[in-house]
C-alpha cells in the first residue's frame, strides 16, 4: 500500500492556504492523499461580488462544499471526507456557543468518526493546526484537539473497536508560517509599495511560528500554480486582492515557496529539520 497523507482542516479553504502545495507535491508523486474539512462554513463573509449575499447565504454550505470538491481535485486530492458540523464562526461571536456548532459538539463524537476515517484510510502522516488553532478559530481550536486525541485513540484496540481496526499514525505535524516568512512579506510589501497583510509595523506582528518550533520545511515551487488554481475555485472566499493571488508567481516561487510544518509526535525516528514529511517512514 501507498504511503497516505490525511490533512484535517476546520473549513473549506483552510486545506489549500495552509498546505495546498504540500498536498499537490504528495499526491503527484503516488500518496495517497485525503482531507477532511470538519465545518460547512456557513458564516463566513461572502467576497466574490457576483455572489448576491441574500441568495447565497441560505446554501453557503453547499457552495462551499462544491468549491472545496474542486480545489481539491486540482490538487489531486484523493478523499474528502466532508463533516458538516456548523460553522462556529469567529471567536467571541455569539455562534461559538450555539448547541449545534461545532465548537459546541462533544469532543468524543468527533473523535469517534475522526477515529472511524483514520483507520479506513490508514495515513502513514496527519497534519492540523497547533493548539491555537493557528490564529484561535474556534473551529481550528477543535479540530486540533479532535484530531490529536484522534491519532492517539485510532491505535488502541479498545477505544471505539465499532468504528474499524486499530491503526497507528507514524507522525503527526502542525500547520505553520514562518515568523521570518510574515517579517519578509512586510518587507517586501513596503518595498512595492502594497499593503501588507500583516500591517506596516514588524514590532507589533504576533502572527506567525518562530523559527526554532518549525521542524519540516516543504519546497512546492513547482506546485505554487496548481495552488493557486485551487485558491481560485474558493471564490466565495478568496478575492482577487488575497496575498497569494495578487503577488506574481514568480516572486512567490523565488522568495516564498515553502510551506512549514511543527512535528508534534513521531513513532518513528526523526532528525528535524525534514524536508520531507515521510522522513523515517519505511517503505
Amino acid at each position: 500500500m501507498a504511503p497516505g497523507l490525511l490533512a484535517v482542516h476546520a473549513h473549506a479553504d483552510d486545506e489549500t492556504i495552509t498546505m495546498g502545495g504540500t498536498l499537490a507535491h504528495y499526491s503527484s508523486i503516488g500518496v495517497r492523499t485525503a482531507n477532511i474539512c470538519c465545518t460547512d462554513g456557513r458564516l463566513a463573509t461572502i467576497v466574490d461580488p457576483t455572489m448576491v449575499e441574500e441568495e447565497v447565504r441560505p446554501r453557503l454550505g453547499e457552495v462551499r462544499r462544491a468549491e472545496l470538491e474542486q480545489a481539491c481535485a486540482i490538487l489531486g486530492v484523493g478523499e474528502l471526507h466532508w463533516l458538516g458540523y456548523h460553522d462556529s464562526g469567529m471567536v467571541g461571536e455569539p455562534s461559538n456557543r450555539e448547541p449545534d456548532s461545532f465548537w459546541m459538539t462533544p469532543l468524543d463524537s468527533i473523535v469517534e468518526r475522526l477515529v472511524g476515517i483514520i483507520r479506513e484510510f490508514r495515513p502513514d502522516v496527519v497534519v492540523t493546526y497547533d493548539a491555537h488553532g493557528a490564529y484561535g478559530h474556534p473551529d481550528h481550536v477543535q479540530a486540533h484537539r479532535a484530531t490529536l486525541l484522534a491519532v492517539e485513540a485510532a491505535q488502541h484496540p479498545r477505544v471505539y473497536p465499532e468504528v474499524g481496526k486499530p491503526w497507528r499514525v507514524s507522525k503527526l505535524y502542525y500547520t505553520a508560517f514562518a515568523r521570518s516568512s510574515v517579517l519578509k512579506i512586510i518587507e517586501f510589501s513596503r518595498m512595492a509599495g502594497m499593503e501588507s497583510p500583516f500591517g506596516d509595523d514588524p514590532e507589533a506582528v504576533e502572527f506567525g511560528t518562530p523559527d526554532e518550533l518549525i521542524t519540516a520545511r516543504i519546497d512546492c515551487s513547482e506546485q505554487i500554480a496548481i495552488k493557486r488554481r485551487a485558491l481560485q475555485a474558493h471564490r466565495s472566499q478568496i478575492s482577487a486582492d488575497f496575498p497569494l493571488m495578487r503577488v506574481p508567481e514568480e516572486i512567490l516561487r523565488e522568495h516564498f515557496p515553502t510551506e512549514h510544518y511543527s512535528l508534534a509526535l513521531s513513532h518513528v525516528p526523526v532528525n528535524p529539520p525534514e524536508d520531507d514529511l515521510f522522513a523515517g517512514i519505511a517503505g
